[in-house]
């Protein structure tokens, strides 16, 4: 069916193939989880995968973390996801389960992975979502199919015109601070020139992502529309954007991290003299979006895994060099909003921030 009820029939049973697990007793923690924990984790997911008449996906796997942690020494996103991902496949000794893996056989099946993790948090929790890959794609193609529809209202593309303007707003203060200074007074100015800092960096960033039907387009979505590029000028084209950080490939052979890790760095750079002027310092939370293209030539023992790529080569660059954080809690001065609005401070709390530990990372 390609009506609207058969692509909503066709979403619906969609649905019912995804694996939601709950767990909410357990604190999300790193490679360094007892090994009484890392039992109850994985007993947590059996159960669960047993009352659902779940069993071993087989096949490429899209993959959800959403985590909270309560500890004041929690440890980074990235290496609380590498831990889980490692847990939810080889099934330990032990673990009421009557295969060898538990969600999958093999993290390599994860072809898409989002991790999101909130710091000091009242109770802990991780909720885990898994879908077939070929679902999510089913699922993107439709996801375009409904922005396209949208973006038919022009309001959309006024909204987004706008937006683009305040990057031209901070360019003028930038060029004009003497004058403006003099206009508008130090601390208006100040003031003036951090809100729109704040819509400037929430413009370009925004624009840095890769949205809906670009990334559909990246998969040949959607299918059978001619669209006058294949899914490799795409890319090409995506990877060409002075918005973004690209690093070229992956390193497949010895001796080839520490040159990957220098053009990262490189590129970092590179990035930060084009838009330092925009983005330091940093006054929004930022998330981390990254898109891996293999090449063909590349043997599939080789192939990195998407989370050891994120914590390997990407994490320990991009989060000094552009001061982000894991909260957008971090973002807010709550001594400058004690003195000017009180009771709405107070309605943060008496510690409004997440433990100290955990505030350098990225959102998502």
């Amino acid at each position: 069916m390609t009506s609207d009820a058969g692509a909503l029939a066709r979403y619906r049973h969609r649905l019912q193939r995804r694996v939601h697990l709950h767990i909410d007793d357990i604190e999300p923690q790193s490679k360094k989880m007892s090994l009484a924990d890392r039992t109850a984790f994985q007993t947590a997911v059996a159960v669960q995968l047993a009352a659902a008449r779940r069993s071993t996906f087989r096949g490429d796997v899209a993959l959800k973390l959403d985590l909270a942690t309560t500890s004041k020494t929690a440890p980074q996103a990235h290496t609380i996801a590498k831990n889980l991902l490692d847990l939810l496949g080889t099934r330990q000794t032990g673990v009421p389960w009557p295969k060898r893996s538990l969600l999958y056989g093999d993290d390599r099946q994860i072809q898409a992975l989002s991790v999101t993790c909130r710091h000091g948090e009242e109770h802990p929790s991780m909720r885990i979502e898994a879908r077939p890959f070929a679902a999510m794609l089913d699922d993107l193609e439709l996801a375009a199919e409904a922005v396209r529809i949208s973006e038919m209202n022009m309001q959309t593309y006024y909204e987004q015109e706008r937006e683009v303007e305040w990057i031209d707003t901070l360019r003028d203060l930038v060029r004009n601070e003497e004058r403006e200074r003099k206009t508008l007074g130090d601390d208006l100015y100040d003031a003036y020139r951090k809100m729109v800092c704040w819509s400037a960096q929430r413009a370009l960033l925004g624009r840095s992502g890769v949205n809906i039907p670009v990334l559909g387009w990246l998969y040949g979505l959607p299918r059978g529309i001619p669209t006058g590029f294949d899914k490799s000028m795409w890319a090409q084209l995506v990877g060409g954007s002075k918005l973004r950080l690209q690093v070229g490939e992956l390193p497949v052979a010895a001796g080839g991290s520490a040159p990957f890790r220098q053009r990262v760095a490189d590129e970092i750079t590179a990035f930060k003299k084009r838009w330092d002027w925009i983005i330091n310092p940093l006054v929004v939370a930022v998330a981390l979006e990254v898109v891996v293209r293999p090449s063909p030539r590349t043997p599939a023992g080789v192939l990195h895994d998407l989370d050891n790529i994120v914590r390997d080569y990407l994490i320990p660059g991009i989060v000094p060099a552009f001061g982000t954080v894991s909260d957008h809690r971090w973002m807010i001065d709550f001594d400058d909003l004690r003195r000017r609005d009180p009771k709405l401070a107070a309605s943060w709390g008496p510690n409004p921030t997440p433990p100290v530990g955990t505030r350098n990372g990225v959102t998502r």
